[in-house]
């Protein structure tokens, strides 16, 4: 398995993003089915163990929270990726946005955590997919299999 994506091609037949894409919906798949044990487990504990302490409530927040979560943060990344290819670019962050340099300078809003940011910082080099019209566009970095979606802010 590659460690970074290729420049060849479009983003969305190449192998590392292919990768990634799978890696995400087992990760999702496995939150889907914690979310419907939480919930069966809630439905056990009231209606057969007739339990009466904030364990259920705790459980069927949790199920619900699962749920609403799965539902809102899948933005569809295959338009995006469908006829543009990766870009290798230089990064560094700013005041919490991502500064892209390249032909084309890019300030973007990433939605990463601190680990990946740690990482993006150090390495200070990315993939990056052409923004659309709309200013979507996907980053992802050497070695994290992970796509991550991004908006242009400026530039």
């Amino acid at each position: 398995m590659p460690k970074k994506p290729s420049t060849e091609g479009a983003a969305l037949d190449d192998q590392w993003t292919r990768h990634c894409l799978e890696i995400a919906s087992r990760r999702a798949f496995a939150w889907v089915v914690l979310g419907v044990l939480a919930f069966g487990g809630q439905l056990a504990l009231v209606f057969v163990a007739d339990v009466r302490s904030d364990l259920p409530v705790a459980l069927l927040g949790f199920s619900v929270v699962v749920v609403v979560l799965a539902a809102s943060r899948r933005r569809p990344l295959a338009p995006v990726l469908s006829d543009r290819e990766w870009r290798y670019v230089r990064v560094h962050w700013r005041n919490g946005l991502l500064v892209v340099h390249g032909e084309r300078s890019l300030v973007l809003d990433v939605s990463a955590g601190p680990l990946a940011r740690g990482r993006i910082s150090r390495h200070r080099r990315a993939w990056l997919v052409a923004p659309d019209r709309f200013g979507n566009t996907v980053l992802t970095f050497r070695g994290v299999p992970r796509l991550f979606p991004a908006r242009v802010r400026r530039r």
